[in-house]
């Protein structure tokens, strides 16, 4: 079963914090139109074309606003810092998502913090100021690619609304491995009527995975500290890494004369 039966929750949480972020706004259309579908699959309603219209993508939106400014400006600057490490985080968000809920209970946004701050630790060792364009630039840049694959992917589960499904700021989701125990196999099977055209489908009321079998609670609850601890981590990282190489820049021309 896919991931989609979490994405009412998922909507409702990406609305109510979507602020004056556009692309937050598209998303909520965007889960709503795939809500709206799977209703009008299921009841065979007449589509309303109205209730289907989604905010264009960025690059076809002005940029003139205030707001369409700054999303421009914060979408360059990441496709400046990650070009490699985003398109990768986002394909690394969708291989996850497609493992909920049959082997995932919920989105693993913790772990994959952590591992952003694991693959970033030996940055700082490997980072060699030689008066170079390629040791100054060039080499830290591609290395930085990988953790940001992995801040990229956890990045994509906050926005996607996963912090609103119980479990997403765990290390680990797992489904549970062993079932709930069947009455049936106790009591037998019970006695069931002839099924009317009200009665809603027996294959789409059937869990199909252990992992909606777990009573979940509402709203999720948040640990902030596991999610703050690896992202202020990675946010320093980054912050020394910038301030290195503008401090080597600062001194390059120099240098490379007096090499001369």
């Amino acid at each position: 079963m896919p991931a989609d039966i979490y994405d009412e929750e998922r909507r409702a949480w990406i609305a109510a914090r979507a602020g004056i972020w556009m692309f937050q706004k598209r998303r909520v259309e965007l889960l709503g139109k795939r809500i709206r579908a799977r209703s009008r699959a299921k009841v065979g309603a007449r589509p309303d074309p109205h209730d289907d219209q989604v905010t264009p993508p960025l690059i076809f939106r002005t940029s003139s606003t205030t707001t369409g400014a700054v999303e421009t400006g914060v979408v360059a600057a990441l496709a400046a810092a990650a070009p490699i490490g985003w398109p990768a985080g986002r394909a690394l968000y969708t291989v996850i998502t497609g493992l909920i809920p049959e082997r995932l209970q919920a989105y693993p946004i913790a772990a994959l913090l952590g591992a952003a701050v694991l693959c970033g630790a030996p940055l700082p060792l490997l980072y060699d100021p030689n008066p170079s364009l390629m040791s100054t630039l060039l080499i830290p840049w591609l290395l930085a690619q990988i953790p940001a694959t992995f801040a990229a992917a956890a990045a994509y589960g906050v926005l996607e609304g996963w912090l609103a499904i119980d479990g997403s700021s765990d290390w680990w989701p797992l489904a549970p491995a062993q079932r709930d125990v069947d009455d049936t196999l106790i009591l037998g099977p019970a006695p069931v009527s002839m099924p009317t055209l009200l009665d809603p489908d027996p294959a789409a009321s059937r869990p199909l995975s252990d992992a909606l079998r777990v009573p979940r609670r509402r709203p999720a609850p948040v640990n902030w500290t596991r999610l703050a601890l690896p992202a202020a981590i990675a946010a320093l990282g980054s912050l020394w890494y910038l301030t290195a190489v503008a401090t080597t820049l600062a001194h390059f021309p120099a240098t490379a004369l007096a090499g001369v």
